[in-house]
């Protein structure tokens, strides 16, 4: 039956880690949620076992309830996804094995199960299929994040484990190597990981990814990833790359790898149209409009005042707030000096962003464009509802044509300087754009999706600040 129950041990956590694995030791008291750093990890252990016998199964009845249509790449993903929710039954990763059973161990047999990598187009259905997934593998031990959140939460482990330590200490790298022991307290928390938009663009994460996945795996982690790009072409043109090339194939050896590319954006067709005070979208032309959604989503959470939030140190306070619904403008989002983990904290906190004042974005202020891209990513992934009111439509909020105009003329700059041919350039991937401009069509096509009463239905996802 679809939804067996998975019958691994929670694992006893290295000391390093016991704090941290508080909760997931009062998940066993048959808490029916738990938390790993303030993201919601779903359990179904409790839920009631539904009538379907395979994922494919549940997919074709939702066709025909005419909720999906039925795409003969997405089945192909559904059977792999199958495989291994089937192989998850009964499996027991390695950080919950006991010293003699490791020591017994057939250690071919138990040489962990093999995850997916999924790349292909924007709204082609990579992370429907994934959360469909997600929600029948019946743990209390897993995660499903935005692959950006989960990176950010790795550099916050990172920084509490280098402060935790005598400053003479902290020197000494090989005795005292944060990475392994990061990558060992997250294991004992979840044995699934679950990522949307695995997507490597900062040289920070790009130059420990090796090692933190060289102990995640080993430890029995088993991952799923959706991502625009091709293994290959992860984090193509970025600084120190060679520094990075050894991951790719780590990934490729535990996750095999579907291209599931498609010319069809699902989010673009016959969406359910939405309903609110002021408008018939959530995408508007005048302000004002914006001020009576605001009052109508406030009317019962009192005045509306700034608010500071607090975390890493430091302190964030955007436009004025009343409970969990936030009026601010794109200049203060989009062109303060705001970074990933601003919006992570915006995201977790606020479940209605309404944004005053949003111009038409292009590679010509460059800066702006990917705060905004970082800012939507995290805000779908927690289910943020946002509202923008603009001058121009929404088909053009993100002028495509100019951006890839430009991400041309970028390249043709660069290779005059250097004095190189377009074939040379191509030999050495100098950067063209492409990431950036499928980045901008990951957002419009979300913007779309954010339009509709479906996504207006979905729970908002809040979560500590730390």
């Amino acid at each position: 039956m679809l939804g067996q129950v998975y019958r691994g041990v929670v694992p006893r956590a290295p000391f390093a880690a016991v704090r941290r694995c508080s909760d997931l030791r009062t998940a066993r008291q048959s808490v029916r949620d738990v938390r790993y750093r303030g993201q919601c990890v779903r359990n179904i252990h409790a839920t009631t076992p539904n009538s379907y016998t395979t994922l494919t199964d549940k997919y074709k009845d939702e066709v025909k309830k005419g909720a999906l249509v039925e795409d003969p790449k997405q089945l192909v993903l559904l059977e792999q996804l199958e495989s291994v929710r089937v192989d998850l039954e009964s499996y027991q990763p390695a950080v919950s094995q006991t010293f003699f059973s490791k020591l017994f161990s057939n250690k071919k047999e138990d040489a962990g199960i093999r995850g997916l990598y999924v790349h292909g187009g924007v709204g082609c259905g990579k992370t429907m299929l994934m959360d469909m997934f997600y929600d029948e593998v019946d743990s209390k031990t897993k995660l499903r994040t935005h692959f950006h959140d989960f990176m950010l939460d790795v550099h916050e482990r990172i920084h509490e484990f280098k402060s935790s330590l005598p400053p003479s200490h902290i020197s000494d790298r090989k005795c005292y190597d944060p990475i392994p022991v990061v990558a060992k307290n997250i294991a004992s928390e979840t044995f699934l990981l679950c990522f949307d938009e695995f997507q490597v663009t900062d040289v920070a994460d790009a130059m420990i990814l090796k090692r933190l996945f060289d102990t995640l795996f080993e430890e029995g982690i088993v991952m799923i990833a959706t991502g625009n790009r091709a293994p290959d072409d992860l984090y193509k043109n970025g600084l120190q790359r060679s520094n990075f090339l050894p991951f790719i194939p780590v990934l490729k050896r535990h996750c095999q790898v579907l291209d599931m590319d498609s010319l069809t954006d699902y989010r673009l067709s016959d969406p359910k149209p939405l309903s609110i005070p002021g408008g018939s979208a959530c995408f508007i032309k005048q302000d004002d409009q914006i001020d009576e959604i605001f009052s109508y989503l406030t009317k019962e959470t009192g005045e509306a005042a700034p608010r500071t939030l607090g975390f890493l140190g430091r302190e964030l306070t955007v436009g004025v707030s009343s409970g969990s619904v936030l009026l601010t403008s794109y200049r203060e989002l989009c062109e303060g000096p705001h970074g990933s983990s601003d919006f992570r904290a915006l995201a977790k906190t606020y479940s209605h962003v309404l944004v005053k004042d949003f111009p038409q974005l292009s590679m010509k202020f460059k800066t702006p464009l990917r705060r905004f891209i970082i800012m939507m990513d995290l805000f779908y992934d927690r289910g943020v509802k946002m509202v923008i009111s603009s001058h121009v439509p929404i088909t053009e909020i993100i002028n495509l044509e100019a951006s890839e105009e430009m991400a041309q003329d970028a390249l043709r700059l660069l290779m005059d300087d250097l004095k190189l041919t377009q074939e040379e350039a191509k030999a050495m991937n100098l950067f063209t754009g492409e990431d950036e401009v499928f980045s901008y069509k990951r957002a419009l096509s979300r913007l779309f999706e954010m339009q509709c009463a479906d996504y207006w239905d979905l729970p908002h996802k809040p979560g500590k600040l730390v």
